[in-house]
């Protein structure tokens, strides 16, 4: 990780190290709970370095993603992502005239309250009915919030938290992978993603892969709720930081 590269990108060492940092933390809670990368990391990489939101998140949602297909494929039911699949489209149009029309600071509150939003589908664990106006709708919720900020779970966790964990995460890993690669698109095709992206990326994969491979050594012997619930505090601090 070249020191020319860093100073290319306009980024200083310590930024970058922080950066590494929330990643690795990202991925280890997503790879542990089912989701967590982008709540983990919108707000904490809006504070260290914004520009990193939502590109960097979304092409690390997709590397989990795919990483965690390969241990739950078998969970996966296409038939239960169909119609928020469909939802999606929408959704990431709607999301990409927002990136595209409001300023940095409103998208900033935007993405503080989609967080704790997050954090309050985690702790209330509200059962809604889930049929296909419910999941075309967390289609389109998901769609707004992945494309602002990569946060697209917690509409389909809200819906889907009844489901054995196994069950869940591979349901989300095979929705993540399929969104992930349309968010990606959408934001291509609107000039969004810049091959400094894409080479920073490839300098921040490691930390990445080492979260994931972390989580995927020691998350069974943790207790599942204590680290949900102080990443979730995490995410609490970050996002009032960004709201105050």
């Amino acid at each position: 990780m070249p020191e020319a590269w860093l100073a290319w990108v306009d980024m200083p060492l310590s930024a970058w190290l922080g950066c590494a940092l929330v990643l690795a933390l990202g991925a280890f809670v997503q790879r542990a709970t089912g989701f967590g990368l982008a709540v983990v990391g919108a707000p904490l990489l809006l504070l260290i370095e914004p520009r990193l939101v939502p590109v960097i998140l979304v092409l690390f949602g997709f590397t989990v993603s795919l990483m965690m297909m390969r241990h739950y494929r078998h969970e996966v039911r296409i038939a239960e992502l169909g119609m928020a699949l469909a939802g999606r489209l929408p959704g990431n149009g709607l999301g990409l005239w927002l990136l595209l029309a409001a300023p940095l600071a409103m998208l900033e509150k935007l993405i503080a309250v989609s967080v704790l939003f997050a954090v309050a589908v985690t702790l209330f664990r509200l059962r809604l009915p889930v049929n296909r106006v419910t999941l075309f709708g967390a289609g389109v919720l998901s769609g707004i919030f992945g494309t602002v900020a990569a946060i697209g779970g917690p509409p389909m966790v809200l819906l889907m938290h009844g489901l054995s964990p196994e069950r869940l995460r591979g349901n989300l890993a095979a929705f993540f992978l399929v969104t992930s690669s349309l968010t990606l698109a959408t934001l291509a095709l609107a000039g969004q993603v810049r091959l400094w992206h894409l080479g920073l990326a490839l300098t921040l994969l490691p930390a990445v892969l080492l979260g994931s491979a972390l989580a995927g050594r020691v998350a069974h012997r943790l207790d599942r709720r204590r680290l949900q619930g102080a990443s979730l505090a995490l995410c609490t601090l970050a996002a009032l930081g960004l709201l105050i």
